[in-house]
């Protein structure tokens, strides 16, 4: 844990230097085929609601609710999962964060990296095959990603057979769809994109300025 710690702590120090030209580069990148067509304002919410099947982390009674939409590739999605990490350190039971997905086509493992994060979910270990993907973007990013994801699975202690059985079951892509669909219907175009008790926030530069925002839905 404190291993893990440190390594977010680095990882903020470094993407600081270069957020500002990170934070929208994905989304730019993205090419959406279907045109993008935004709710009205009285449906959002209702897509924004917390779901059975989100994945959740704090408290689910809290006042302030992050529904975050993001990439498992995407370099600025990693910068924030950080703070993400901080935060939920010091704010503890007064938040509760929702992590949908939405993998760009535009980087190669996207998707294949949502769906062993779903697959380690199905066995208990969402969350820290999240971090493990983050942490280890740079590394995965440049090819054999999936024999690393492998060593990323061993690493947790998973059951190998069934993690097999559920990255075949068609189910797993089609929940990953499901996120991206609404966060089409949504208009999001870049990620991370951030909700906070429904509203979309601007993407706060540091931890402290993420901290202050959070409160001030308090």
């Amino acid at each position: 844990m404190n291993k893990r710690i440190l390594l977010w702590g680095g990882l903020i120090v470094v993407m600081a230097i270069i957020v500002f030209a990170m934070v929208r580069i994905a989304g730019e990148e993205e090419e959406i085929t279907e045109p993008v067509v935004p709710v009205e304002s009285a449906e959002a919410p209702e897509i924004l609601d917390v779901r059975e099947n989100d994945w959740t982390k704090g408290n689910p009674d809290a006042d302030v609710i992050i529904v975050k939409y993001s990439d498992f590739q995407c370099p600025a999605c990693r910068f924030y999962a950080s703070f993400d990490h901080h935060v939920s350190q010091e704010l503890g039971d007064d938040v509760l964060f929702v992590r949908r997905f939405f993998p760009l086509r535009s980087f190669q493992f996207s998707r294949l990296a949502a769906q062993y994060a779903e697959a380690a979910g199905r066995q208990g270990q969402f969350w820290e095959m999240h971090d493990l993907l983050y942490i280890n973007q740079q590394n995965w990013s440049r090819g054999e990603a999936e024999s690393i994801f492998r060593q990323f699975t061993e690493e947790l202690g998973l059951n190998m057979d069934q993690l097999q059985e559920d990255l075949n079951d068609p189910e797993i892509m089609e929940r990953i769809e499901a996120d991206y669909s609404d966060g089409q219907q949504l208009g999001i175009r870049g990620v991370p994109t951030i909700y906070i008790n429904g509203e979309q926030v601007q993407l706060p530069n540091s931890v402290d300025a993420y901290r202050n925002l959070i409160e001030s839905y308090k």
